[in-house]
């Protein structure tokens, strides 16, 4: 169901259960109402026979002149009078006149509804003769009925047309409110389409605005992350290219001329007269060069000591690498031995973040120690951790300042379900925190 049609329903509802009180309540009054008004009628009527009787002189107050006394009363309502005299029917006197119009009489439900049990009086008269007249007085609430039947129709019918503006009124606000909530379903589809550019406009509600603002603040992050992604795909592209440069011209300046040296002192070996011993040395030096070459590309590419040796080594073989390159920069390595058991998976994402860690503080540190910390964090069997810890001396910075390789660690980090943080002020240096879910290692290598 919609929310159009559960409101609907439920105004309903709520219209019919207030009808249904209301009725009954309109009824409880009447019959309080027609209770009260034909007990003082009867009341009233024997007040003023009795006044009647003692306003005549005592020698004829139950004379023959008793009747007019008693005429008065035909303007008290809610009453019928009839005289019975023993031995003889009741002689009705006087009755109320009742409505000719039949429709002003009520419907028989409310008239059970409100009717309550006839209340009769006796009043004693004396007659000269010794005899004795009984007057009976007897109640005739029809035309308190009728009034309180009229009074229930306009109470009801009140009741009806302020429900019924009422309804238009809920009505009309929650129309306003939809509206609203199409809008914002309507941003949402497209920020699901893609559209990170949207911006929902204000609603004259306070709460659909403040969920508007935060869709315009979520699609405004979406863009912002879909904007960084395409830089980083981008960027990712030039280190790509960059490094396949980078090798052919290894490979070119290198290896090429390696290779044309080992062939050139190949060839002066066959000449006569010819140093066989230094020859030999010299393409022993060139191969050697050319190891060190190949097993730094290698580094590069893909650290191979990291299946075979574990984590621990390939890490501390990366920092001898550092300190062959940067003898004056100090690097600190402290290690979990008991992240040998890190799956391969998650061990290489450790040791990008490291080296690009080490890349970042060469490049741009101007640092003397840099310290390397890769914990185990042993939260529960199944929330175990790897956490690093990089810290240096250097020039620190601005920390929103983070260029596109701290912007890869933080993709490679948080693709595996971890977090990372990065806190740089100037003259502090640099400390990058993250932590990654500890996988451990089944033994099977791809």
């Amino acid at each position: 169901m919609s929310l159009r049609g559960l409101i609907n329903l439920r105004i309903v509802l709520s219209v019919i259960i207030i009808m249904v009180l209301g009725g009954m309540t309109a009824v409880w009054q009447a019959r309080q109402s027609v209770a009260k008004e034909v007990q003082s009628s009867i009341n009233l009527a024997l007040q003023m026979i009795e006044f009647g009787f003692a306003q005549m002189p005592a020698s004829n107050r139950y004379g023959s002149n008793w009747l007019p006394q008693i005429s008065a009363l035909q303007q008290v309502r809610h009453i019928q009078l009839s005289i019975a005299e023993e031995g003889k029917p009741p002689i009705e006197l006087f009755n109320q006149q009742q409505p000719e119009d039949n429709e002003a009489i009520p419907p028989s439900w409310f008239i059970n509804a409100v009717m309550t049990d006839y209340l009769t009086a006796d009043y004693e008269i004396k007659m000269p003769n010794g005899g004795v007249k009984t007057l009976l007085i007897k109640a005739d609430p029809m035309d308190e009925i009728i009034e309180a039947w009229g009074e229930s129709q306009a109470f009801f019918w009140s009741i009806v047309a302020m429900l019924i503006v009422i309804f238009f009124a809920i009505n009309l606000v929650f129309h306003s409110m939809l509206q609203a909530v199409q809008s914002i379903l309507s941003g949402l589809r497209q920020v699901e389409s893609g559209e990170y550019g949207l911006v929902l406009p204000t609603s004259k509600i306070s709460e659909f605005n403040a969920i508007s603002s935060e869709i315009n603040a979520m699609s405004a992050a979406l863009k912002m992350a879909e904007e960084s992604n395409q830089a980083l795909a981008l960027h990712t592209i030039q280190i790509q290219e960059t490094e396949r440069q980078n090798m052919s011209r290894e490979l070119h300046d290198e290896m090429g001329q390696s290779l044309t040296a080992i062939k050139a002192m190949a060839v002066t070996t066959k000449q006569p007269n010819v140093d066989i011993t230094l020859a030999a040395d010299s393409i022993i030096e060139v191969c050697n060069h050319l190891a060190v070459i190949v097993r730094s590309m290698m580094r590069t590419l893909h650290p191979l000591s990291l299946a075979e040796l574990g984590l621990g080594a390939t890490l501390t073989d990366l920092i001898n690498e550092w300190h062959r390159r940067q003898p004056d920069l100090e690097v600190l390595l402290d290690y979990d031995e008991a992240l040998e058991k890190l799956d391969n998976k998650v061990a290489i994402h450790v040791y990008r973040v490291v080296q690009e860690c080490l890349t970042n503080v060469v490049r741009h540190a101007q640092a003397s120690t840099v310290k390397v910390t890769i914990s185990f964090i042993n939260q529960s069997q199944t929330e175990n951790r790897v956490e690093i810890l990089v810290a240096d001396d250097g020039i620190g910075g601005k920390a929103d300042a983070q260029g596109f390789g701290v912007l890869g660690m933080r993709e490679r980090v948080e693709s595996l379900g971890g977090k990372f943080e990065f806190n740089s002020e100037l003259g502090h240096g640099v400390q990058v925190h993250a932590w990654m879910p500890f996988i451990e290692n089944n033994d099977e290598y791809e």
